[in-house]
């Protein structure tokens, strides 16, 4: 990985804790509904995350193959989507590990439901978000977050044998797509359940709330 960030490709990273230290977030008729992991009986789970900036799909397609875990595992390209506009400003670091704990806030939906939308019901989601980001960035619990492309347009790289293998997505039939994540500071769980009940598809969908893992020891 440290490749990666010598050739300056590299956006963010995380390793999450384990699977059973989820927690899920669903908003219904404005009651909060709360469980604890894990969720599914999968062969892999997520593990962590590289964002990376690349010039064509075959490239990230190469540095995802250089992924320790791509041997042995499974690394899921996605793009991210392009949403317009100019990226904000980075925002000034409100909270230190001294305090605050790291957490991934994965959001998951139905990919159909937001097809079948109409365009009006579509932006005002949009809007809401939008409104979301900015709250979280003023008060200084934004770390990272971005909206991915359509399950689609996923690959998934693993190496076998020293020989990299690239299928196509969409790879498993879920109610539910990973459709985006915010990577946010919260002093505890509660408070990170509380951000994570605010993100707009926590009424349509879920929110699957993981602790980052602090790889300090290992750098």
């Amino acid at each position: 990985y440290r490749g990666l960030f010598a050739a300056g490709r590299a956006g963010g990273c995380a390793a999450l804790e384990p699977s059973h230290t989820a927690t899920s977030v669903r908003v219904g008729e404005g009651r909060r509904a709360v469980q604890d992991g894990p969720f599914a009986e999968t062969r892999e789970q997520l593990g962590g995350y590289y964002t990376l900036d690349a010039e064509t799909e075959a490239e990230a397609l190469d540095w995802a193959a250089r992924i320790p875990d791509a041997t042995g595992g499974t690394v899921e390209v996605r793009p991210v989507m392009n949403v317009g506009g100019p990226a904000p400003a980075p925002p000034p670091q409100a909270f230190t590990a001294a305090t605050h704990k790291e957490y991934l806030l994965l959001i998951y939906a139905r990919e159909a439901d937001w097809a079948a939308m109409g365009e009006a019901e579509r932006g005002a989601l949009f809007g809401r978000y939008m409104q979301f980001s900015k709250e979280i960035r003023a008060s200084g619990h934004f770390i990272a977050g971005e909206p991915l492309g359509p399950v689609a347009k996923a690959r998934s790289v693993s190496v076998d044998g020293g020989r990299r293998v690239v299928r196509d997505g969409p790879f498993a039939e879920t109610r539910e797509q990973l459709g985006g994540y915010y990577r946010v500071w919260a002093k505890d769980l509660d408070e990170a359940i509380s951000l994570a009940a605010r993100i707009p598809s926590a009424e349509i969908g879920t929110v699957e709330v993981r602790p980052v893992m602090d790889t300090g020891a290992y750098e």
